[in-house]
């Protein structure tokens, strides 16, 4: 028995007890029911590879014990979609003579025509596979290359309701993600953004299962790090196929699918200005630029931890190797540089390669770097204080949010018994927009959004977006009257307004009716 995916198997209740009633089959067909094995490990399983079935690897193994007289299946091709493990199954069966009997038919292997007819049923199982692929990823690149193709979104983005990317409205999420990039750009390190998080929690959304697009917290790592500053969704770019699947043939035989990360000029689709981002585009290629220059893996020096000034910057003068920093274990020894030759097989040392102490080339450094000192050096150094301080302040910030979420849960936990509980529903920062319900007066709205609800009930009739922006203190420009149209159709989700036409809105029937009928 097997079914492709585990929605298969909630939805398509019929399809799994037609292979559960195959038992019955067996009995008919004269086997004792006690020795009929029904196997349905595999449910929810793709037939793509058998690395992973158990099932599968359990029919295998039985025919070639010989505890098997017959295979029954709705169909004999599906038993695999790969070729090479279908054809697998067809030769052990021959081998050991068992039979294999699906709707169509009984088929002994040990006939060429049997074997022909199975084997040509299995090529088009797997055809079938290819060309279903091939449709779904046309439709997804067709979407993708619009930019309408829905991706999963990194924490500090949500899809409004009308399916547009927009920042999280949540004020201590906006700030966690915006310092991650603060930080990183004064510091140049994801290490370094790490430890700023040291005793500050980072957020993340829980992607599947009951608890799908939770908020939660937890501590920020640097995988986490690295991976927000690589996704170019934050410098507003929609890009798709940065990492595609692809399968390997693993060491011990099995097939596994493995993600790859592509270089930019490869990706398939690349739209800048899609939406709102945390930094520039021409930001995100700096940040880039030093994460590839942190990589010492690849023979970037970049600055590291330590008291020796030069460390990482510096190279022998007579080999060419960098020149490494030797720390001592006890106190009273001194911090030393040596030749790197010593650690590198393909560059030996030459006899003027020499180990040095530190202090010494420290403090002729030091020397020339205060004689070279410019004002305008000053001016850099008092920027990096700044930098400093304004990083203690974002910190700061951080603590007020939490504190603010936290006196806010424990108002909701005391307004649970009143009448209109749930009315108010706020994120930290921002108030959303509740659901109307009979009695609930514009007051509990965003002041914006009661500026819209009073532009809306002066007009003599229904109003566009463009109408209202300049009643409400906006612009005739295009971007306030979108967001304009966008609030409008908030409230019209809300029950506060209705859209009487595509484009026109109005108070909602409800409203008026509840208002007129009100003493």
């Amino acid at each position: 028995m097997r079914q492709s995916t585990v929605a298969q198997v909630r939805e398509h209740g019929e399809s799994t007890a037609r292979q559960y009633d195959l038992a019955q089959a067996a009995a008919d067909l004269g086997w004792p029911p006690q020795r009929v094995v029904v196997i349905d490990a595999d449910l929810g399983l793709s037939g793509r590879t058998a690395g992973q079935r158990s099932g599968f690897q359990d029919v295998v193994t039985r025919v070639c014990l010989g505890e098997v007289g017959a295979i029954i299946g709705l169909e004999a091709s599906r038993l695999a979609r790969s070729s090479a493990d279908f054809a697998r199954l067809l030769e052990i069966a021959r081998l050991s003579g068992t039979l294999l009997i699906d709707e169509d038919g009984v088929y002994d292997l040990a006939d060429i025509n049997d074997r022909l007819v199975l084997g040509l049923k299995g090529q088009m199982s797997e055809a079938e596979l290819h060309l279903l692929k091939a449709r779904l990823d046309g439709a997804k690149r067709a979407a993708a290359t619009r930019g309408d193709l829905r991706l999963r979104l990194p924490i500090g983005y949500l899809y409004d309701p009308d399916g547009e990317v927009v920042i999280d409205p949540d004020a201590e999420v906006t700030a966690a993600v915006t310092d991650v990039f603060a930080c990183f750009a004064a510091t140049g390190s994801a290490c370094a953004v790490v430890s700023a998080f040291a005793g500050r929690r980072f957020p993340y959304r829980v992607h599947g299962g009951p608890f799908d697009g939770e908020l939660r917290w937890g501590r920020l790592t640097h995988d986490r790090v690295l991976s927000i500053l690589a996704n170019p969704a934050y410098a507003g770019a929609y890009a798709y196929g940065r990492r595609p699947s692809a399968q390997r043939l693993a060491p011990d035989g099995s097939v596994r699918t493995v993600t790859a990360t592509r270089p930019r000029d490869q990706w398939p689709v690349l739209i800048l200005d899609h939406h709102r981002g945390y930094i520039s585009w021409e930001q995100y290629e700096v940040n880039e630029a030093k994460r590839a220059a942190n990589r010492t893996r690849w023979g970037a020096r970049p600055p590291r931890e330590g008291t020796a000034l030069c460390q990482g910057i510096i190279v022998c003068g007579s080999c060419g190797s960098p020149v490494r920093t030797r720390y001592p274990r006890a106190r009273h020894h001194r911090v030393q540089y040596l030749c790197g030759a010593s650690h590198e097989a393909h560059r030996p040392q030459t006899s003027t390669c020499r180990t040095l102490p530190a202090a010494p080339v420290d403090h002729a450094v030091t020397e020339l770097l205060l004689t070279a000192l410019t004002p305008a050096e000053v001016g850099r150094t008092l920027a990096a204080a700044d930098e400093v301080a304004h990083r203690t302040q974002r910190s700061l910030r951080a603590a007020e949010l939490a504190v603010e979420r936290a006196r806010y849960q424990a108002e909701r936990a005391e307004r649970r018994g009143s009448p209109f509980a749930g009315a108010e529903r706020r994120v930290v920062g921002v108030l959303s927009v509740p659901k109307w319900q009979p009695g609930m007066e514009p007051g509990v709205l965003p002041r914006v959004y009661q500026d819209i609800l009073e532009a809306v009930g002066d007009a003599p009739g229904p109003v566009r977006a463009k109408q209202v922006a300049p009643r409400i203190g906006l612009p005739a420009e295009t971007g306030k009257i979108e967001g304009t149209r966008s609030k409008l159709k908030r409230l019209v989700v809300r029950g506060w307004l209705d859209e009487t036409t595509p484009g026109l809105f109005a108070l909602s029937d409800a409203r008026r009716a509840h208002s007129s009928n009100s003493p």
